[in-house]
């Protein structure tokens, strides 16, 4: 499986994780809960949508150094977007605190749930 596949396989998996989180917070507690976990959700998404479109940014058989560079540059700016995109969300709306983390820890564990859907068992690294 190429890896713009497994990246949209994840990316839909964090989108169906942040909408259950999403519906249970509303169904035991409020829609301003319901709303939060929606933003947390939503951070996790934009942050992996970002880090993906930097590493695809590469062309196929760019040098090792450029690859690894554009690796480090997403990921480092996905750390900075969740630390800015949580800070907003948390100081400028309305949101409940709980709900916005939980939803966003959830929607990042979709990176662990989309390991069994993507494994290759014929890929040896030895």
């Amino acid at each position: 499986m190429g890896a713009k596949q497994v990246t949209r396989k994840i990316i839909i998996i964090q989108l169906l994780v942040t909408l259950l989180a999403a519906i249970v917070s509303f169904a035991f507690n409020s829609l301003q809960a319901a709303y939060s976990a929606l933003v947390g959700g939503g951070i996790s998404i934009v942050a992996t949508l970002y880090f993906a479109s930097k590493v695809f940014a590469v062309r196929i058989g760019a040098p090792a150094a450029k690859i690894a560079r554009a690796f480090y540059v997403g990921e480092v700016v996905k750390m900075l977007l969740t630390v800015v995109l949580l800070s907003i969300a948390l100081l400028w709306f309305d949101v409940s605190p709980l709900p916005l983390l939980l939803a966003y820890m959830a929607a990042l564990m979709a990176y662990w749930l989309a390991l069994p859907f993507t494994y290759d068992a014929s890929v040896r690294t030895l």
